[in-house]
Order: C-alpha cells, then structure tokens, then sequence
C-alpha cells in the first residue's frame, strides 16, 4: 500500500494521516499484526476525507 499525502488540511476532522503514521511506526517497530490493520483502517479514512491518496492498495486482496 502506497500512502500520499495530498494538499488538504484537516479542518474540523481528525489528521487521519498523522495517526496513520504513528500506527505504521508501532507497527515497524513491533511487527504486531493489529497495529498494521489499524494503521491501514487510518489510511482509508484518510483517503475518504481526501487527506491522502491510496495507490498499489492490495491489502484487501489477501480477504477474498
């Protein structure tokens, strides 16, 4: 999953972005499967907030 950030400013929203990568620090740094989930749910937030846009996302391919 590719994650970039766009121009937009998080107005009256949470930074999305921000938690996103603080979850995907954890997750590097401890190898924990739940902090990958939660950072990746972060980044679709994101995305659907129009904070970041999502390329090479095959991370719901391994559900199917």
């Amino acid at each position: 999953m590719k994650v970039i950030r766009t121009e937009k400013k998080p107005i009256a929203i949470p930074d999305y972005y921000k938690f996103y990568l603080n979850w995907l620090r954890r997750a590097e740094l401890t190898g924990e499967n739940h902090a990958y989930n939660e950072a990746y749910r972060l980044a679709r937030l994101a995305e659907e907030f129009g904070l970041v846009v999502i390329e090479d996302d095959d991370t719901m391919e391994d559900m199917i």
